[in-house]
């Protein structure tokens, strides 16, 4: 349905693309002649499919803004969580030495053995820090929503680029195989050039589909 739907539209632009000369000048036989060359490639994927595969290849045909909003908003009401861990190692040393002189029955002094004190204090303690940060005014208005509203503008400024482009090449090679298909190979030098051009426009509606192209012809070719 949406191929005959789509051949339908591009018939009519065909025709509106037309002088009114023109147009008054095709006979009933140019006519059935022209629609029999659109019919030749109903078969093929209507335009609508190929943007729609572009976008999706390049996942910007979801731009629900709304959707990423709420999201935002609710990542707000999870608190930020901090965590710290310390060690305090402390380590006091202390050498003292101390020695003893006393007198003797007859008075005289003499040295004790010295005495050796070894202090050795050795502290060790852990310190555990946990801090929540809690903002309920994100509920509101997040502060990622002008970052939000900054990518849907590009997805959008993209989505219009390979939309124009891809629709571009899909009619440029629409238009190379209707002069094919009527004109035929009776010059074979132009029809060459339009084999050329097909293939280079499938090439390149193929790359922006990711291959789906070209299957897809592979597939529908009758």
């Amino acid at each position: 349905m949406k191929a005959v739907i789509s051949t339908l539209i591009f018939s009519v632009s065909l025709c509106l693309a037309m002088s009114p000369t023109m147009a008054q000048a095709l006979s009933n036989a140019d006519s059935k002649r022209l629609e029999a060359a659109i019919q030749a490639f109903a078969h093929e994927p209507d335009i609508a499919d190929v943007q729609r595969q572009v976008l999706q290849r390049r996942d910007i045909d979801d731009d629900n803004v709304d959707r990423w909003t709420r999201r935002a908003r609710w990542a707000g009401a999870i608190p930020r969580i901090q965590g710290q861990v310390s060690w305090l190692d402390q380590r006091d040393t202390r050498n003292r030495y101390r020695e003893n002189i006393s007198a003797d029955e007859t008075g005289q002094y003499e040295p004790n053995n010295a005495q050796h004190y070894l202090y050795d204090d050795l502290r060790l303690r852990a310190i555990y820090s946990l801090r929540l940060n809690f903002d309920p005014s994100e509920l509101l208005f997040s502060s990622s929503e002008m970052a939000i509203q900054r990518e849907v503008r590009n997805r959008w400024s993209t989505a219009d680029a390979l939309v124009e482009e891809v629709t571009n090449l899909y009619f440029a090679r629409r238009r190379h195989q209707l002069e094919l298909h009527l004109f035929g190979d009776d010059d074979l030098e132009a029809a060459l050039e339009r084999r050329i051009q097909i293939e280079a426009l499938t090439a390149r509606i193929d790359g922006l589909t990711g291959g789906w192209f070209r299957q897809r012809l592979e597939e529908e070719s009758p």
